[in-house]
């Protein structure tokens, strides 16, 4: 620490605000000079190009022209970093070689929550609503806190600019493939409200009928590869400018889902899973002069999970400790399984000082509350985060910017934990940017990583019991990167390598069955446990270029080499071994057409993705893949204040299916070549 305040006094904040690049420009103007404008890697706003922190973004346009069935489909899509694989409990993440846990995912610059098992459910998110995707690689906690250690997702949604705005999407595919997104905006006086309801369903698939059960490969399987579910999304955000100082902010949430399963051989499904969320939110910016200014934000969530039986189901939970009378859940109950409640509340200050420093500095506060009959102890447990952090940004010449910045934070379990972040752009031409930045990153572990106890089937695998661990340590990383971009009028690239070394790494460890365990049938017992340590290389490839107004190309590759030592493998203790469910290389490329007539125009996109074999360490690895869409856009009606766009296309055009048996590890659940079929409409009166 005495080598770092002398660092963050000489070099400046990363977080802070760039100078006001966005004032007195007009929208015209900002396109011209720079195609976007961003805000997830600083804080505050920057030119794409100008920005310290590399920043890849996903538009809105880029949105309406791929007509994804999901937000997981349209991530992976179009971004390379990022990959899936589908699951009831939500949306299982991987970015440059981590997982979920490492993944800070937020909503307009506040983290989302809400998480299942360890996965956060994108299918609440209205994609009408969406105003662009920005994505911050690497070790982000000195800005962001826990949980960033591999990048950050920010999702901005839309807000209001108009006097009235109606945005309406319908997307009808196969397999009873449905999403209605609906967002209504109105601006009265010095109020902007917008409202959105996204809907979607599935009846589901099958890909195969072989299942593993009980050491054997057994065929006539009911188990679907993606289960028939529904849900829907209603959200509400206001803005009040008070006055010229002072903007307040509310916005609340009410979210739905059942997801129904198949009851027959070989696994005999009592019960189906069912989600009720809700969530609110107050925020206020004072505005000091000068462009100085302090914001404050307070969020409440409260996340549901329940089984909802549709058999007799005689449970291995008891009445009483002397095991003498069985639970017994009845067909129609509703049994709560987890209800999560969170509080957030955040207190930040910017300030200008002189015409080369920009500090920040805020304060934040989070609790988290697990409430879970027979899962944990009690019943319930509940932890907290208070967290401090103070950064500032220096233009020390017109083409050097140099950032830096720490955050401390106290948790419950872990304790006291300094998160520092120095990183800085040069600019040695007009076209050409150096980034370098280091990290230590943080994360601790989550509330049901410590407390919570549980047995199940995921995929049709093995009966499997998880352990929770109140020993667990906090986990830290080291992050170094550093890269190179080239920004042309008409092709821009980006290339960057980097390194990240994790220490106390948290993964499910594999141990040894109890004697009480085998009485229930359990074939596998899982904890918790921090690993010795683990490292990821890699580097990101990302390019676009336009050759002509109505053709562009874009794309990306991305490698990552992410190994670990886990505690648990005898002989091979020191050996690095493959971190579970990763992939080295990942790649997509995307091709995009339009034309325009008097009354009519056409856009043609080809979408290809490729991921290699994702490894497993216990399991069998999941085979590599490509897949490729085409969508085609109609713009049948352009006014002054409608217009309406029509999409068919095809996803998966060659038909690749993994037919891989229940039980083991799938490389995609797709089912192979399907259409679609999608109608935009817009409204807009100003």
């Amino acid at each position: 620490m005495r080598y770092l305040l002398p660092a963050i006094l000489l070099l400046g904040t990363q977080i802070a605000s760039a100078q006001s690049i966005l004032k007195d420009k007009d929208d015209k103007e900002l396109s011209v000079l720079l195609n976007e404008v961003v805000i997830t890697g600083t804080g505050t706003e920057h030119y794409l190009k100008d920005a310290p922190v590399q920043t890849e973004v996903i538009t809105s346009k880029a949105l309406e022209q791929y007509q994804a069935r999901s937000i997981d489909d349209l991530l992976s899509g179009l971004s390379p970093s990022l990959t899936f694989h589908d699951g009831d409990m939500g949306s299982h993440i991987q970015l440059n070689g981590l997982n979920n846990d490492y993944i800070l995912i937020m909503i307009n610059g506040k983290r989302m929550n809400g998480d299942v098992g360890g996965q956060n459910d994108l299918n609440q998110l209205n994609p009408a609503n969406i105003e662009r995707i920005e994505i911050v690689k690497g070790a982000a906690s000195s800005l962001y806190g826990s949980d960033a250690i591999a990048g950050v997702i920010n999702i901005i949604t839309k807000r209001n600019r108009e006097k009235m705005e109606l945005t309406n999407t319908s997307r009808i595919g196969e397999y009873g493939d449905i999403r209605q997104s609906t967002s209504f905006g109105f601006n009265y006086g010095k109020i902007k409200s917008v409202t959105g309801i996204n809907f979607r369903h599935t009846d589901g698939w099958r890909n195969t009928d072989l299942q593993w059960d009980q050491n054997q490969l057994k065929s006539g399987s009911t188990m679907l590869t993606v289960n028939r579910s529904s849900n829907y999304t209603l959200s509400e955000n206001i803005e009040w400018q008070v006055n010229r100082k002072l903007d307040l902010t509310a916005e609340g949430t009410y979210y739905e889902r059942w997801v129904m399963r198949t009851h027959g051989p070989w696994k005999y499904q009592a019960n189906d899973f069912y989600y009720r969320n809700y969530t609110f939110a107050v925020g206020s910016k004072y505005k000091l002069g000068k462009r100085n200014y302090l914001t404050a934000d307070l969020s409440y969530g409260r996340y549901g999970y329940f089984y909802d039986y549709k058999l007799n189901e005689h449970t291995d939970y008891f009445l009483d400790n002397d095991r003498h009378e069985r639970i017994t859940y009845f067909a129609g109950q509703r049994i709560k399984q987890s209800i999560q409640k969170q509080i957030l509340g955040q207190v930040k200050s910017v300030f200008y000082l002189g015409e080369d420093h920009i500090l920040n500095a805020g304060i934040e506060y989070q609790y988290n509350h697990l409430e879970s009959p027979h899962h944990i102890d009690g019943d319930r447990a509940s932890v907290y985060t208070l967290a401090a952090y103070i950064q500032e940004e220096w233009t020390a010449r017109e083409n050097l910017v140099l950032t830096a910045g720490v955050r401390g934070t106290q948790h419950k379990e872990t304790g006291l934990n300094f998160s520092p972040k120095i990183s800085g752009l040069y600019k040695p031409g007009e076209h050409i940017n150096l980034r370098a930045s280091y990290a230590l990153g943080y994360k601790a572990p989550t509330i049901k990583e410590l407390y919570y106890n549980y047995t199940g089937v995921i995929g049709g695998g093995a009966l499997t019991a998880y352990h929770g661990n109140t020993e667990l340590k906090a986990q830290t990383s080291q992050y170094a990167s550093i890269g190179i971009e080239y920004v042309g009028q008409k092709f821009q690239a980006s290339l960057t390598g980097y390194m990240n070394y994790l220490h106390n790494m948290i993964e499910l460890v594999e141990i040894s069955v109890t004697s009480d365990e085998k009485f229930l049938e359990v074939e596998k017992s899982k904890q918790y446990k921090n690993l010795t340590k683990a490292r990821i290389y890699g580097m990101d490839f990302t390019f676009n270029y336009r050759p002509a107004k109505s053709l562009s190309l874009a794309g990306g590759y991305s490698y990552a080499d992410p190994k670990a030592q886990y505690p648990n493998k005898g002989i091979d203790y020191m050996k690095y071994l493959p971190i579970d469910a990763t992939s080295s290389h990942n790649a997509n490329l995307n091709i995009l057409w339009q034309h325009s007539w008097k009354l009519y125009r056409l856009g043609i996109g080809i979408y290809g993705r490729y991921q290699s074999t994702r490894r497993y360490i216990n399991d069998n690895n999941a085979d590599g893949f490509q897949t490729w869409r085409i969508n085609t856009a109609h713009s049948l009606l352009k006014m002054k204040r409608w217009s309406l766009t029509m999409n068919a296309g095809v996803d998966n055009v060659f038909d690749y299916v993994d037919r891989t048996p229940f039980g083991r590890n799938r490389a995609t659940s797709t089912p192979g070549r399907t259409f679609y079929v999608s109608a935009l409409i817009k409204f807009k009166n100003n």
